[in-house]
């Protein structure tokens, strides 16, 4: 008798909530390791839970780093493989909304999903102060501000013109592997925008408070 744990839920893989079989969970203990005012941090136990679809038959990798959940709830950890819909925090909302929507039709219907990405490309457009004008002139308006790079710049000009195919050729469609082509494209996009700026800021704020502690303790 197969007693294995299922739970339903999303699959990134084929875009469906079907049954997902855990068939492994691994735990791991992080080595102890010094804090800034040379005290020990305790090592930090995490899991990670190896999980099947049962429509696709495709891997996916969820994570738990409090390692406190039980196997009969592997779905609540963090899926890191594939990568979530979820943009990092930094992204507008907006911007966050129409990516998710995108996602769970990625593999499904390409077409739709880019067209979904040119609606992303608009949003961000808008966030960025470039309301007015076709999406061609916004994101060149962007490219010449420096919002956006020349090399992203011209990744952008792609996924217009894809979300255009995705829209209005009748003759043409959006291959599978365009489409994640497409979502590489404007993750790198939205990495350079919002999520190395917040990253750095983050990163900067760190620095800061452990300069100010190691000078404290002199």
């Amino acid at each position: 008798m197969d007693d294995a744990v299922r739970r339903v839920a999303y699959c990134p893989h084929c875009g469906n909530r079907a049954p997902q079989k855990l068939i492994r969970r691994q735990r791991y203990l992080e080595r102890t390791w010094s804090g800034p005012d040379g005290a020990e941090i305790d090592p930090t136990h995490w899991s990670t839970f190896i999980v099947v679809c049962e429509t696709c038959g495709q891997i996916l990798l969820y994570d738990n780093l409090a390692d406190e959940t039980d196997d009969a709830h592997f779905d609540t950890c963090e899926l890191v493989y594939p990568r979530s819909a979820r943009l990092h925090i930094s992204v507008p909302r907006r911007i966050a909304e129409v990516y998710e929507e995108a996602s769970r039709i990625r593999e499904i219907a390409p077409n739709a999903f880019a067209v979904q990405i040119r609606r992303a490309l608009e949003a961000l457009c808008e966030d960025r102060g470039v309301r007015k004008g076709a999406l061609q002139t916004r994101l060149r308006t962007l490219t010449e501000s420096r919002e956006i790079p020349p090399v992203l710049a011209e990744a952008s000009e792609v996924l217009r013109l894809l979300g255009n195919v995705g829209a209005h050729r009748s003759d043409e469609s959006v291959h599978p592997l365009l489409a994640t082509a497409i979502d590489d494209f404007f993750r790198a996009i939205v990495e350079y925008v919002y999520v190395a700026p917040s990253k750095l800021e983050d990163f900067k704020s760190r620095m800061a408070g452990y300069i100010e502690k190691k000078e404290e303790d002199v």
